[in-house]
């Protein structure tokens, strides 16, 4: 579903978007954290089988997280590529608040961009749909069960803002690697539409599998690998 919004025109909302940017990307040269990980994962459609990759590595200090992504999925037929879409993201928080957003994505060729940042109690996106969002918005991204809350989803891929209900989380299990293991599973559907996010958490709070669902079929996300991504915290 997509949602219009107006662009924003006040000069000074421009000013203040770009001043946060610049600090985000100046933050981002710290290379220590508390907490590194590396969450692998092998990508399929119900219709073409295995189609790519995607990966977030979590830095966490303190209340501070940075999750940076790499996606890389193509869709072949009969052997020649119908689809690609590459992204590269990087996620700033400060506890379960949205503080910085950049994402470059390339669908077929075509380059998006979409940035964002926090701005008292909204946030101030920059994309092909310049859009001011609610403070607490959520990415399509579930890094975290701690995000599984909100009503209001940030699509990274073109920067639009969707209305989402998020059940409560229900006790089931999922087969990831061949072996069932016990998760939390919680189902996100967009209003208005019958696309919906399914995700499964395990008992570490770690996103094992998780669905995105519409009238093209199931794209699933399953964990094949999870690393300590900082090579100090590798050797403890």
């Amino acid at each position: 579903m997509r949602l219009k919004h107006k662009y924003a025109s006040v000069s000074a909302k421009t000013l203040g978007l770009s001043v946060a940017i610049a600090a985000g990307l100046m933050c981002s040269a710290a290379p220590a954290f508390a907490d590194s990980v590396r969450l692998d994962y092998s990508v399929s459609h119900s219709k073409y089988g295995h189609i790519g990759s995607f990966s977030n590595t979590i830095d966490t200090e303190g209340q501070n997280t940075t999750v940076t992504t790499n996606e890389n999925i193509a869709v072949k037929v009969i052997g020649i590529t119908a689809y690609r879409q590459q992204a590269q993201r990087v996620e700033k928080w400060n506890g379960d608040k949205l503080t910085y957003f950049h994402a470059v994505t390339n669908i077929n060729g075509k380059s998006t961009t979409v940035d964002g940042a926090a701005q008292g109690d909204h946030f101030q996106i920059t994309s092909p749909t310049a859009t001011e969002a609610p403070g607490n918005i959520r990415v399509a991204d579930p890094w975290s069960p701690k995000l599984m809350n909100g009503d209001t989803l940030l699509m990274p891929d073109d920067g639009q803002v969707s209305k989402v209900q998020i059940t409560p989380a229900q006790d089931t299990s999922v087969k990831v690697g061949g072996n069932d293991v016990p998760a939390k599973l919680y189902d996100i559907r967009f209003q208005g539409s019958a696309k919906h996010y399914q995700v499964w958490f395990d008992s570490s709070g770690t996103p094992v599998m998780f669905n995105q669902v519409d009238d093209k079929g199931t794209v699933t996300f399953t964990l094949n690998a999870k690393t300590p991504a900082n090579p100090a915290i590798a050797s403890r």
